[in-house]
């Protein structure tokens, strides 16, 4: 953006940034068109490049909400507009937060994939189960909002599954990932997460007691 931007005269302009970036970047950016008289709307896009403009193309928007309401018409051909906050780095935050979610379950996809491979099963019988397993997620975890309240509220009751019992299947996954040869750093990486939780005490809680260790 500054090398494209550079020299030119942005009194009285709006920039719209869409490309990725920290929220801290965006902040930054924001404060630099402030300097030279522009106004700052940061966009984190949230579909590929041929669903723009399409149906189910959103984009997260967070700046001034004047600035932002001024602007929604034109911003709505991309996609549904979600406008986050006046702060400029909150669209990226929620853009990276939801990329995180992507390319962790793109990674588990392909690990799990290499997984079955490396043991001489066939990927074509077992991916479109996989696939399965990773839409029907919403329907074991509950909507977001129910989620959101039990991590806000620190409630993890292990009625149906413990941190103790699913830290043994991670445990599992990679001492089987061992076995075959397969790259360990993501299954080290969540087994991690519940020998922490464990030793934190959160043994007999539900898997969402990870919250616990994983924010702190």
């Amino acid at each position: 953006m500054y090398e494209i931007l550079d020299g030119t005269v942005l009194t009285g302009r709006t920039l719209v940034n869409l490309s990725s970036d920290t929220p801290d970047a965006s902040r930054a950016a924001s404060s630099w068109a402030a300097g030279r008289g522009a106004d700052f709307v940061t966009g984190g896009v949230m579909v590929p490049a041929p669903a723009v403009g399409h149906p189910g193309a959103y984009a997260f928007y967070s700046g001034p909400r004047d600035v932002f309401e001024r602007h929604r018409p034109v911003l709505a051909l991309i996609g549904d507009t979600r406008y986050l906050g006046a702060d400029p780095g909150l669209a990226q935050l929620f853009y990276q937060a939801h990329l995180d979610v992507f390319l962790t379950s793109l990674s588990g996809i392909l690990h799990a994939t290499a997984l079955v491979s490396a043991a001489g099963a066939d990927p074509a019988g077992f991916l479109p189960g996989a696939l399965e397993t990773l839409t029907a997620i919403p329907a074991m975890v509950g909507d977001g909002a129910s989620l959101a309240a039990a991590l806000a509220t620190g409630e993890h009751p292990g009625d149906l599954s413990t941190a103790l019992m699913m830290g043994a299947t991670a445990e599992h996954i990679l001492r089987t990932s061992e076995r075959y040869g397969v790259d360990l750093a993501l299954p080290a990486a969540v087994r991690s997460h519940y020998e922490r939780a464990i030793a934190a005490g959160h043994g007999t809680r539900n898997w969402t007691a990870l919250y616990e260790v994983i924010r702190a």
